[in-house]
């Protein structure tokens, strides 16, 4: 009857600190998806904050496709973002990624900024 309790309580210990384990998981990887949102928002209003100063147009977007493709460094190039700032995803900074851009479309005449991880 002793060894009998004796797993129980293991088993309830380890269903404990499993239940600890998953919960912690769940909640840093749900911290990190927000800050992974807020870094795109981020760089993506930068970008639209650069198409709109620059004038950017539906047509030109349409006669030059990679206008329309804006990368980090011409967003920190013209100082819409830092070359310092971090990207959660590879915890480098952005001014070490040449293949990530921002693409810039239109939807009913306005302006669509979309990140696109490269």
């Amino acid at each position: 009857m002793k060894n009998k309790k004796r797993v129980l309580i293991i088993l309830l210990i380890l269903i404990v600190i499993v239940l600890a384990i998953l919960g912690t998981v769940l909640v840093c990887g749900g911290m990190k998806n927000k800050e992974i949102n807020e870094f795109e928002t981020k760089v993506a209003q930068a970008a639209c904050d650069y198409a709109s100063e620059e004038n950017f147009t539906e047509a030109i977007c349409n006669a030059y496709e990679n206008l329309c493709k804006i990368r980090y460094n011409t967003l920190i190039t013209h100082e819409y973002l830092s070359a310092d700032l971090i990207n959660p995803r590879t915890n480098e900074p952005i001014s070490e990624n040449t293949t990530s851009y921002v693409q810039i479309t239109w939807e009913d005449n306005k302006m669509i900024c979309t990140y696109e991880e490269g």
